[in-house]
């Protein structure tokens, strides 16, 4: 007698696991998991007995299902293809597939501020001040700077085609091939002898030492900071902790809540590497994010910082990264956080102290924020300096991009004031 073989694919063993399982919890009286039984076999005959076999191709179905589950929870919690996974996790440790161009938007233009040394940008000769008029032939103008730059990142090895305006009519066009990107989470630079611009472009795996750096090396002589958060997306919570505990030297930095509401988890800061004696102006605006968001609250919250410029995303939950079998990924929201001082600032943001908008009023127009997010998560909380002539003559010596910065030259201007202030005082 021939046996016959029966063949078994990953699927099918997973719907008879779902239906063993829920056939053992109802004889147990567990009802609650009859819902398992319910799913096993929707999917079971969808994949059996569908007219059309490649809409209920094995992938297709579970992946939809998945989709589905997380569908309707906060705008956080997603499945995320491998590709898109594979990238999320590169962005965390400072690396992304593109072609190492550095922007900034402008009235939605996208205008080049440096292209990185060693890049395709650089090497193909795209120079600061350019501005890129379409990516892949479509218009920045058309389908907004947003959408524009998520269109300049993509998988190593694909090509992305630039048309950009350099000066006041010459035009070009540039085919690059993406790379694997490597920037610098923290920038710096001299605004004047003794105050410094720092950027932290995001929270990656060594933000807090690279800024760690620049303040051992500048600390003796320091007199003023300005740290600009503005368009950090966030990234990292522990570098987060890491960057406050660098300016506070006692007390909470930040509190978060998860599953169970009974357990509160704090950071606390150490008076051991702390550095102070100077002030320190941050800069926000709408698209400073989650761990952005973090720092500007802590060091608003102990009176460390003076926060300028414009309210920011209102993110104030934490996602965790979670790698599944076939190299996609779960992107799960966790936890919600709280500033020192017990704020939510979930779908409210961090209100800044001095309000500056990036362009004269009228002309502004801010990003999405977390509370036009659909299913966004309720926030819920735990409890003219500029006329000085030495001052226009130091800000003049700056790149004509910082010097066009409203935001910047306010932050500035507070600071050099606050060091006039100082020594008027004996301090």
């Amino acid at each position: 007698m021939a046996a016959r073989v029966v063949k078994f694919s990953p699927s099918h063993f997973f719907l008879l696991f779902l239906l063993v399982l829920s056939q053992r919890a109802l004889s147990a009286g567990e009802e609650r998991y009859q819902a398992l039984e319910t799913f096993a076999k929707v999917i079971y005959f969808l994949e059996t007995s569908y007219f059309d076999p490649e809409q209920v191709a094995q992938t297709k179905l579970i992946q939809h299902a998945l989709q589905g589950m997380v569908g309707k929870l906060d705008p956080h919690t997603v499945i995320m293809p491998r590709e898109a996974f594979r990238q999320l996790t590169m962005d965390t440790q400072g690396k992304f597939g593109g072609v190492g161009i550095i922007v900034s938007r402008e009235q939605d233009k996208l205008i080049v501020i440096s292209a990185i040394e060693g890049t395709p940008a650089a090497r193909a000769g795209i120079k600061s001040g350019d501005e890129i008029i379409a990516i892949d032939e479509h218009k920045v103008e058309v389908i907004g700077s947003d959408t524009a730059l998520k269109k300049m990142r993509g998988a190593v090895g694909t090509k992305v085609t630039f048309m950009i305006k350099r000066g006041e009519a010459e035009m070009l066009t540039f085919e690059l091939v993406r790379e694997v990107i490597k920037i610098k989470s923290v920038q710096t630079a001299n605004l004047s002898q003794h105050i410094i611009y720092v950027r932290i472009n995001s929270f990656q795996g060594d933000t807090g030492d690279e800024l760690e750096k620049i303040l051992q090396a500048r600390h003796a002589t320091l007199k003023g900071m300005v740290l600009d958060l503005r368009n950090n997306p966030g990234g990292l919570l522990e570098q987060s902790v890491k960057v406050s505990d660098l300016f506070i030297e006692s007390g909470l930095i930040v509190s978060t809540v998860g599953r169970n509401r009974n357990r509160i988890e704090r950071e606390f800061a150490h008076k051991r590497g702390t550095y102070g004696g100077f002030p320190v102006v941050v800069l926000v605006n709408s698209s400073t994010a989650s761990a952005a968001e973090i720092v500007a609250g802590a060091l608003q919250d102990h009176g460390r910082a003076l926060v300028v410029g414009t309210t920011t995303f209102g993110k104030g939950s934490v996602q965790t990264l979670i790698v599944l079998p076939d190299g996609s990924g779960l992107k799960l929201t966790v936890a919600r956080y709280y500033t020192p001082n017990d704020r939510s600032i979930q779908a409210k943001g961090i209100e800044p102290d001095i309000f500056v908008a990036s362009r004269p009023t009228g002309a502004q127009k801010s990003g999405p924020r977390e509370a036009d997010l659909k299913h966004h998560i309720k926030g819920q909380d735990l409890s003219n300096l500029s006329e000085n002539i030495g001052l226009l003559q130091e800000i003049k010596s700056w790149p004509p991009q910082r010097q066009q910065d409203r935001q910047l030259t306010t932050a500035f201007t507070y600071l050099k004031g606050w060091t006039a202030f100082s020594r008027s005082q004996g301090s």
